[in-house]
């Protein structure tokens, strides 16, 4: 008899049920695996795009006709940003653009989702590539602290490769993948002065 999974017996009745289970079991198999893979791509694990968790959002410097429905107007500077759901949007050309926000811009309310994080012992909050930290009854845009690990960043980013390593840039903001709890992550290198 040759040594082979897959072999069985047809013509008793106790190789039937062997044939049964090993079949049961195999298919088990392919289902836990699956579902596992599905998982570690959700999940971070595996290679897997870097803005995985904004994917349904418009890519950062995306041009659009109209503001979505219930942004609403955050004056500062002169100028004037609309914000909605972690998103600001900035007037260009008679429509408007996804853009970073400006460090000190203040809003009342984080985006449902944000990442909550510290560095040297000071809380900072993620949504969207947008910093902030509390300051008074408002949330205040901040550059990036170096150190600070994301789990995603949104889309318009730019893949550089440097000696065969893999590094992203979004608004001059610069990150490297790191691996974190078996997961892919998002640590800020570089942060600019905006």
């Amino acid at each position: 008899m040759k040594n082979n999974l897959l072999e069985f017996s047809y013509f008793t009745k106790g190789g039937l049920v062997l044939k049964s289970l090993a079949l049961s079991m195999l298919c088990l198999i392919l289902i836990i695996g699956s579902v596992n893979t599905v998982e570690a791509q959700r999940h971070g694990g595996g290679h897997r795009d870097p803005s995985w968790h904004y994917s349904r959002i418009p890519a950062h410097g995306t041009y659009i006709h109209r503001l979505p429905h219930s942004a609403y107007r955050i004056p500062y500077g002169g100028n004037y940003y609309h914000f909605r759901k972690g998103f600001y949007y900035r007037p260009y050309n008679n429509g408007y653009v996804i853009a970073p926000p400006p460090f000190g811009l203040r809003i009342g309310i984080l985006p449902r989702g944000f990442l909550s994080f510290n560095i040297g012992g000071f809380p900072y909050y993620y949504y969207g590539g947008t910093y902030y930290i509390h300051r008074g009854n408002e949330y205040e845009v901040v550059a990036p602290p170096l150190g600070a690990i994301v789990e995603s960043i949104p889309r318009g980013y730019e893949k550089v490769k440097i000696n065969g390593e893999t590094f992203y840039i979004l608004g001059g903001v610069q990150y490297r993948p790191i691996m974190r709890n078996g997961e892919i992550w998002y640590e800020v290198i570089k942060s600019p002065n905006r």
